[in-house]
């Protein structure tokens, strides 16, 4: 009987999950990264033992460029580690800035925007008195209107 590590082996062997495995080659090497050169690396690829680097914006392609070096020590130290990664090995790296980047690697939240403006309504509406829960949420949307005109507190 196969364990099921033994069988998610077999199945990532397989030619349609081949490419699981290299994003997870691409992912470590881009771990092994310094943080600086993490956040300015937008994706990583292989073709024709090349390795493509894209670059989230183009003010990094220079200090890439003059560090290729370490690129290349942690390319060779991966592909000596992992020999699954061996498809990783480049003769060439190849850094280009990335007109496709979303921008997923950032770290910024995007800020909640308020929009700013005055209320223009009054809150002078007839409230009915018999039925009381929707007495209750008439009062609650005038107590609003008048917060929002600032003569409420």
């Amino acid at each position: 009987m196969k364990t099921a590590r033994h069988l998610l082996a077999s199945l990532c062997d397989t030619h349609a999950f081949r490419p699981l495995e290299q994003h997870r080659c691409t992912r470590r090497f881009l771990e092994l990264l310094p943080p600086r050169f993490q956040q300015a690396i937008a994706f990583v690829t292989v073709k024709n033992r090349q390795l493509m680097v894209a670059l989230s914006h183009p003010g990094y392609k220079m200090e890439l460029n003059y560090n290729q070096d370490v690129l290349k020590s942690l390319l060779s130290t991966l592909i000596d580690t992992c020999p699954e990664c061996r498809f990783m090995e480049a003769d060439r790296i190849v850094i280009f800035p990335s007109k496709f980047h979303t921008g997923s690697n950032s770290s910024k939240e995007d800020e909640e925007t308020v929009p700013h403006y005055s209320e223009l309504a009054t809150g002078t509406f007839r409230i009915p008195e018999t039925d009381e829960p929707l007495r209750e949420c008439f009062l609650k949307i005038r107590h609003d209107i008048l917060r929002n005109r600032g003569e409420a507190g």
